[in-house]
């Protein structure tokens, strides 16, 4: 069984407490729904003729809700902070692969505007040492197989609409740069090079 993970992330900048409050409710669900889903699929996989297209649908099902639930993780997990090192080896890097920390940003924003729901993953491949800013579907689709996330930013729209309109998402992607936990990503990055 998966455990709900707790965030302390009050008073975040262009963030209220209410948005973040009712964004952990979603979150919770996905918790909920994992184990549901797990808890009825388990049973049915032992089965001896277990009818194979509902295990397929759980199983399709079970993908959006685990991906939901896990990349909420990562994202509450990178709010709370910006308290980027220039020093870091996170930093070093998006400055030797982009130029400047201005162009990583404005090329991870970019994403962020793209017309859809989604969210906008940060990845570093460690066989090429390269890093990725990608669109993700949906929570299960477009993900580049097997790297590791360093920063993930959800551009769903419950991810900013009790504090903007859906026309703001630009301010809402601003907000949630503001509030970056730089510290958290270069710890994903630094465990991810060693």
């Amino acid at each position: 069984m998966y455990e709900e993970k707790k965030f302390n992330l009050t008073g975040l900048r262009g963030l209220s407490d209410k948005q973040i409050s009712e964004h952990l409710k979603l979150y919770s669900g996905y918790v909920k729904n994992v184990n549901g889903l797990a808890e009825k699929l388990d049973p049915m996989q032992k089965m001896e003729n277990a009818d194979a297209y509902t295990i397929a649908e759980l199983r399709r099902r079970l993908g959006f809700e685990f991906n939901g639930m896990r990349l909420h993780e990562y994202y509450f997990e990178n709010l709370g902070g910006n308290n980027q090192s220039p020093e870091s080896d996170l930093a070093k890097m998006v400055e030797s692969q982009y130029g400047t920390p201005d162009n990583w940003s404005k090329e991870f924003k970019t994403a962020g505007m793209a017309r859809g729901i989604g969210w906008v993953i940060l990845y570093y491949d460690p066989e090429i040492k390269k890093l990725h800013n990608v669109w993700i579907t949906d929570h299960e689709v477009g993900h580049l197989a097997g790297l590791p996330i360093i920063l993930a930013m959800d551009v769903w729209e419950h991810a900013y609409l009790l504090d903007y309109l859906p026309s703001q998402k630009r301010e809402y992607i601003e907000a949630f740069f503001s509030n970056i936990n730089w510290k958290v990503a270069e710890e994903r990055f630094a465990k991810v090079r060693r």
